[in-house]
């Protein structure tokens, strides 16, 4: 179960830093609505423009490559015990609403439209149907396609963190959801994401870090498929 939640939560990070056609059409129409205003008031309250073109920043710098290829640690945290620990590193890659995550003894695939779960330890692959409309599924693109039913965006500060100067950006769900604030920060020399950060209601963090990133890189089809013949004795539970 826990390991689930972890794969649930490093997709919805990694969606974070992805864009869309639909995402960026949309964040234009409301550009030209709100006429040089400093702030848009929408019917969910109070957007911040500052936040939004930091993120769209991001969001047109990663579009430009073809593919991306993640190294990252997650980290856990909770400040009201003290505590710090390192939960492991694995590697994402992504091109377009396709994707294959490796954390620890996990691996989730998809190619956009199937979700294959392998656990390596019990050598069991669950297989399912992405759900462009459902949240808790975590496809890469769910987040940002429904981005503003979701989330307000706020911008809080630029500060200096090791010797370079990042922005903080937090997005606050509208929904009652496990965590009350997603932080995100931003290298605003080459916009590029440095880490995010889930904080929940127990003072409980958990750390998205990029370590590396790789631009570019070889990504056929057949990397965001589930080879069964590659896992002799696999046990296969098709769940669609």
């Amino acid at each position: 179960m826990m390991n689930n939640m972890i794969h649930k939560i490093l997709i919805l990070l990694a969606a974070l830093i992805l864009s869309t056609d639909v995402f960026a059409q949309t964040r234009l129409e409301r550009r030209e609505q709100r006429a040089g205003g400093e702030i848009i008031r929408t019917e969910r309250g109070i957007d911040d423009p500052t936040a939004h073109a930091i993120l769209d920043n991001v969001r047109r710098n990663l579009r430009s490559f073809r593919s991306l290829k993640f190294d990252f640690t997650l980290i856990s945290e909770n400040r009201m015990e003290r505590t710090r620990n390192t939960v492991g590193s694995g590697t994402i890659l992504m091109r377009g609403n396709s994707y294959d995550l490796n954390f620890l003894e996990m691996q989730t695939i998809s190619d956009g439209r199937t979700v294959w779960n392998f656990n390596r330890e019990t050598n069991e692959v669950y297989i399912s149907t992405s759900n462009p409309n459902d949240l808790e599924t975590m496809n890469p693109l769910v987040l940002i396609n429904t981005y503003e039913n979701h989330f307000r965006a706020r911008f809080m500060r630029e500060e200096v963190q090791n010797n370079m100067i990042v922005a903080i950006i937090d997005l606050l769900p509208f929904e009652a959801r496990g965590f009350h604030r997603v932080r995100i920060v931003v290298n605003t020399a080459d916009n590029t994401l440095v880490h995010t950060e889930i904080h929940d209601f127990d003072s409980g963090i958990l750390t998205f870090r990029v370590d590396n990133m790789q631009t570019n890189v070889s990504a056929p089809n057949s990397a965001f498929r589930f080879d069964v013949s590659r896992h002799p004795g696999v046990e296969v539970v098709d769940m669609r």
